[in-house]
């Protein structure tokens, strides 16, 4: 984009940390505790960029016996437990991802997430690695804030409308094939996917900008 927009709104998971990946082990090892052997593969393919209320919808449809009657809040807590040990042993920061983010704030950019995960994991995460002073954590939209999770453009409008601009004033970075849908129907056409290398086969949408390394995004902008 030849001018810096006047917000940069980021996905999370998959795009500033590799978490995609340790959410589907995280879930594994709790399906593991509940007797059931699934690989954590299978589970990524299956819940792969979807927000927590979706993800278990999607459980309870293929593995009925496993999730039984648990709710979503009484499993996704069992599964932060996991998540966050899985996490704290090694923070899978994606380093372009985070010297985008970094380059954006210097120039004046304010940035904001835009995730289908819960706020308290989110910013615990975000603390840990020494990022959550880049963002704007107040207009920032975690799962707990969006009526719909992702491919519904829910979230990617509350951010819209918490920073009072409008979708040709906004940059999006995502990962995934339902978050960057989820932008483009928000009507961000400026919405960059790169997904890492362990992310499952998706089919993205045409509109959306495909890069190979977060370094290629906003080339103008100095990185540190």
């Amino acid at each position: 984009m030849n001018t810096l927009p006047k917000a940069a709104f980021f996905d999370i998971d998959g795009t500033l940390f590799d978490t995609e990946r340790l959410w589907a082990e995280a879930l594994a090892l709790l399906f593991e505790r509940l007797g059931a052997h699934t690989s954590a593969a299978a589970l990524s393919r299956l819940t792969y960029g979807l927000a927590w209320p979706d993800a278990h919808r999607a459980l309870q449809l293929h593995f009925p016996e496993t999730v039984g009657d648990l709710s979503a809040a009484a499993l996704g807590a069992r599964l932060c437990v996991e998540f966050d040990r899985l996490f704290a042993l090694a923070p899978p920061l994606i380093a372009p991802a985070a010297a985008l983010l970094r380059a954006l704030r210097t120039a004046g950019v304010p940035c904001a997430y835009v995730s289908g995960s819960p706020r308290r994991t989110i910013e615990t995460n975000l603390r840990r690695c020494a990022l959550a002073a880049l963002f704007d954590l107040e207009r920032s939209v975690p799962s707990d804030d969006m009526p719909r999770g992702k491919p519904a453009p829910d979230g990617y409008q509350l951010a819209l409308k918490r920073f009072g601009i409008q979708p040709d004033e906004a940059v999006v970075f995502e990962d995934s094939r339902v978050g960057s849908l989820a932008a483009l129907a928000a009507g961000i056409a400026q919405t960059y996917v790169c997904p890492p290398p362990n992310a499952p086969p998706q089919d993205f949408p045409p509109e959306a900008r495909r890069l190979a390394s977060w370094n290629d995004a906003l080339p103008a902008l100095p990185r540190t």
